[in-house]
């Protein structure tokens, strides 16, 4: 049977719930159940989401690895940042620019700890426009 706050977290959304008063094997339990069932879902940013509140870098380098795999820099680029991961997200962010997602290109690096092509893309691509 399915925990209850795992299925009052997908039917309300994250904010709901107050996970504090959990130990933290808990709280990643229920977390990691909620992500993989959105993921299921298709929804991806928000199963993303649930992942990095859980702490589960493991499981979104994979998920961001396998996005890459489908040529969804997007997605990857959200998976990567909680991991700080500073290869990936310099490689996805490459990605983010050529589709044209500027400020998702300059938070990747921002996450990368790249401070400069993240000032340079907003400066010329985001802030420009």
């Amino acid at each position: 049977m399915e925990h209850p706050i795992v299925e009052k977290i997908l039917k309300e959304g994250i904010d709901s719930v107050n996970l504090s008063m959990l130990d933290e094997s808990a709280r990643k339990k229920i977390l990691s159940d909620v992500g993989d069932k959105l993921y299921k879902q298709n929804k991806f940013a928000e199963a993303i989401e649930v992942m990095a509140k859980a702490g589960d870098m493991e499981k979104l380098t994979g998920l961001g690895d396998l996005f890459l795999r489908e040529s969804k820099a997007e997605l990857a680029a959200l998976c990567f940042m909680p991991t700080k991961d500073k290869q990936r997200l310099n490689n996805v962010a490459v990605l983010c620019i050529q589709s044209k997602n500027y400020r998702l290109a300059a938070k990747a690096y921002e996450a990368a700890d790249n401070r400069q092509m993240a000032s340079f893309i907003m400066q010329n691509f985001v802030n420009g426009r």
